[in-house]
């Protein structure tokens, strides 16, 4: 009887410790599972620590490989201050009222946007024409056509907006300019040309 109660006491400790091994290497093995993630997530972490504590360019021990946005902001929002007639072929369309520039790449004068960088582009337009008459529309990037606008007004006025979204180098010109002879009347402060960098 002794010896059972000295075996028991001997045995019982073992037995929870080998049980506790076991559920912590079950543990462990779940945790494994998530370790490439949960890694990657705290590099992420660690590296925005690093911009709010020093800037971009702090040393850091774990290496991120997350992408910043490079350059600088260019956007436009111009409207046409007044209505235009007769257009002829190819016309340039001036949006004259600058209601946003930033960086200055649109010019009011010519009507034309000049990239002043690498990068993607989205820009859009809108043209309203009165009843009855009409005002069909392009978009191009060095004279070659990327997109169009078609806008006949029926028995009320007519509206017609596009999107473009370009790729496009240092230097490029856009502009909206007429498609073919149908730049009959389009109407100032309801018509509108914007763009900006992605």
């Amino acid at each position: 009887m002794v010896f059972w109660r000295i075996y028991a006491r001997m045995i019982i400790p073992w037995f929870c410790s080998f049980i506790s091994i076991l559920g912590l290497t079950d543990v462990l093995a779940e945790k494994n599972k998530c370790s490439e993630a949960e890694s990657d997530l705290m590099k992420y972490i660690k590296w925005q620590m690093e911009i709010s504590n020093g800037g971009c360019n702090s040393p850091s021990p774990q290496k991120c490989h997350c992408k910043t946005k490079e350059g600088r902001t260019i956007a436009f929002q111009i409207m046409l201050d007044a209505a235009l007639k007769n257009l002829p072929k190819e016309a340039v369309v001036k949006f004259d009222k600058v209601i946003t520039n930033i960086g200055g790449a649109y010019n009011p004068s010519t009507g034309i946007f000049t990239c002043p960088e690498d990068g993607v582009y989205s820009f859009a337009w809108t043209t309203m024409t009165y009843s009855g008459s009409r005002f069909d529309s392009e978009f191009v990037v060095d004279g070659t056509i990327k997109a169009y606008n078609f806008n006949i007004a029926g028995n009320s006025h007519g509206s017609s907006s596009q999107t473009a979204v370009v790729e496009l180098k240092k230097g490029n010109k856009e502009w909206i300019r007429t498609y073919s002879t149908h730049g009959f009347l389009i109407e100032g402060r309801w018509s509108s040309f914007s763009g900006f960098n992605i």
